[in-house]
């Protein structure tokens, strides 16, 4: 067996030999073989593939339309929800067709306004109009609750319920809870009641 360090200290002496070509005619040789438009070929795929994986991730990437569509569908659930819940409440039936017929009108309604609303979310005047909407449809929801009778409850609630629930989900959280609070303090100091 023998040391390895002397193979370490051979291929020093040995590695000089070797490099006997000038740099010029390295550079020459390296440029005739088109390592540098491999590498840079290779590298612009790499990029491609990178931003393309990030754009499939990017819920945003289908655009204004799709989104409206894609929250469209769980705004039309919480209305048929709060559509059912009100009509038991009050030991009402609820028919398949004008149930069916109700949540199918109210699907493109809700699809427009979230296609306009959503859009601009992010600019603070759609945030401070989010804002009033959700202490009003709050306010609104427990005032008919209270003072208005149970054919026009059944009516209304469902959807004022759905805006006040889009609304509260699409403000950023300060705004949101501060709705939250105002809608907390209408019920509290109007003495109203949750039976």
């Amino acid at each position: 067996m023998g040391n390895p360090t002397n193979r370490f200290n051979k291929s020093s002496s040995y590695s000089s030999e070797i490099d006997d070509i000038p740099d010029d005619e390295k550079m020459r040789l390296i440029k005739e073989s088109g390592i540098f438009k491999t590498l840079k070929q290779a590298e612009a795929d790499r990029q491609e593939q990178s931003s393309v994986e990030t754009e499939t991730d990017d819920p945003y990437a289908h655009g204004p339309i799709f989104q409206a569509f894609i929250y469209t569908i769980p705004l039309c659930s919480v209305y048929s929800v709060m559509d059912i819940l009100v009509h038991r409440q009050y030991n009402e039936d609820v028919s398949f067709l004008p149930f069916s017929a109700r949540v199918i009108k109210m699907a493109p309604i809700l699809w427009f306004f979230v296609y306009y609303t959503n859009k601009n979310v992010k600019k603070p005047w759609v945030q401070f109009f989010m804002f009033l909407g959700s202490i009003g449809c709050g306010c609104y929801m427990i005032y008919i609750f209270n003072k208005i009778s149970y054919f026009s409850i059944m009516r209304r609630c469902p959807p004022i319920s759905t805006l006040w629930i889009y609304f509260v989900l699409q403000l950023n959280l300060i705004p949101s809870a501060l709705s939250l609070v105002f809608v907390f303090l209408f019920f509290w100091l109007g003495d109203y009641k949750l039976a």
